[in-house]
C-alpha cells in the first residue's frame, strides 16, 4: 500500500513539474525581451549573516523603464554591479518580468522533478520487482 501512495505522490510532483515546465515555455515563447544592468546589490541580513541580492534595470520595447528585483540572495553576490542578463516580459505586465537564466525560469520545474523521480523510482521499482519475484 504504501508503495503505491509513493508512486502516486512522484506521478502528481512530475504532473505539475511538466506543467510548470510547459507554462514556462509558453512564457519565454510568447514573451518580449529586454537587456537589464544590476544597478545595486541590496544586502539582506539575518541569523546567518549577510548575503546580497541583484537590482535590475531594464526598459521594455515601450521605452518604460522597470526595476526588477531578484528573488533569491547569494553570499558572495552573484552578480555585479554593470553586468547584464535578458528578461523575458510581458508587453501588459512588464513588473512580472523573468530573468533568462536556467534557474531563473525553471527552478520549479526542476526541484519538482528532482523529488518526483525518486519517489516513481522507488514506488513503481516495487510494482516491477513483484513481477519477478512471485
Amino acid at each position: 500500500m504504501w508503495y503505491g501512495i509513493i508512486l502516486a505522490i512522484g506521478l502528481i510532483l512530475a504532473a505539475i513539474g511538466l506543467y510548470l515546465f510547459k507554462n514556462s515555455l509558453g512564457f519565454i515563447r510568447n514573451s518580449e525581451r529586454a537587456t537589464g544592468t544590476v544597478i545595486n546589490l541590496e544586502p539582506v541580513r539575518d541569523n546567518d549573516g549577510t548575503t546580497y541580492r541583484a537590482i535590475f534595470t531594464f526598459k521594455t520595447m515601450a521605452n518604460r523603464e522597470v526595476v526588477y528585483r531578484q528573488n533569491g540572495s547569494s553570499s558572495p553576490a552573484g552578480w555585479r554591479v554593470g553586468e547584464t542578463a535578458q528578461f523575458a516580459y510581458r508587453s501588459d505586465n512588464p513588473e512580472a518580468a523573468k530573468l533568462l537564466t536556467y534557474w531563473g525560469s525553471f527552478l520549479g520545474t526542476v526541484i519538482l522533478l528532482a523529488l518526483a523521480m525518486p519517489l516513481i523510482v522507488i514506488g513503481g521499482g516495487y510494482f516491477f520487482a513483484q513481477q519477478f519475484l512471485k
